[in-house]
């Protein structure tokens, strides 16, 4: 499971690299985009896991197109993990197993996202944004000692809203403070999905 988190990880850093080295050729406000997330399972997701996933992260590259509009590609990472009292299940057959359940899922969304700023100066400036693209995902599940791991990739979308707080009149660096919902479509196990809820807390700064 973390040989196949580390592949996508590398696979989504990498695309963001050469991003950054096309960009940064021919725009001095390119912008990165940072920022810590914390996300709570909801729906179906919920029966599988309802620990909030405190392991995440969100990177990107943001592009100017207006004063307010920006259009770029972002990478996530979501951890989340929940552990069960040992219980007495059911194997078929008359066969039964006491033993500890564990349910793990690691969720790497890369995304073209965009987002809008509805002021153009102050000192906290409202944003909204939307993104669209896959979702690189790891479920597991331990019974005891066994498991069975499965990776796919499905749909991914996100909508979210926040606030920039510039960090001066002068400077195009600001802190980034918002919260999202993210549909992410799946199927096994009786989950429908792996949609969440996300707050989220970084920092917006331009590549010159």
């Amino acid at each position: 499971m973390k040989a196949i988190i580390q592949r996508y990880g590398v696979i989504a850093f990498l695309l963001l690299a050469v991003g950054t080295a096309a960009q940064a050729q021919y725009h001095n406000d390119l912008q990165f985009n940072v920022n810590y997330n914390v996300n709570i399972p909801s729906g179906s997701f919920r029966n599988f896991i309802n620990n909030p996933a405190w392991k995440g992260f969100t990177a990107g590259l943001a592009y100017p197109v207006t004063s307010q509009l920006r259009v770029g590609l972002s990478v996530g990472y979501n951890d989340y993990y929940q552990k069960y009292p040992r219980q007495v299940y059911s194997e078929g057959a008359g066969s039964d197993v006491s033993a500890v359940l564990s349910n793990s899922v690691q969720q790497i969304p890369l995304l073209a996202t965009a987002d809008y700023t509805l002021l153009k100066k102050g000192l906290i400036r409202p944003y909204v944004g939307a993104g669209a693209g896959v979702d690189f995902v790891s479920f597991d599940q331990y019974l005891g000692e066994f498991d069975n791991p499965q990776s796919s990739a499905h749909l991914a979308l996100r909508g979210e809203a926040g606030i920039l707080i510039p960090l001066s009149s002068y400077s195009a660096t600001a802190i980034r403070i918002g919260g999202s919902y993210n549909y992410a479509p799946y199927n096994r196990d009786g989950i429908k999905a792996l949609d969440n809820w996300g707050i989220h807390a970084g920092v917006s700064i331009p590549i010159r």
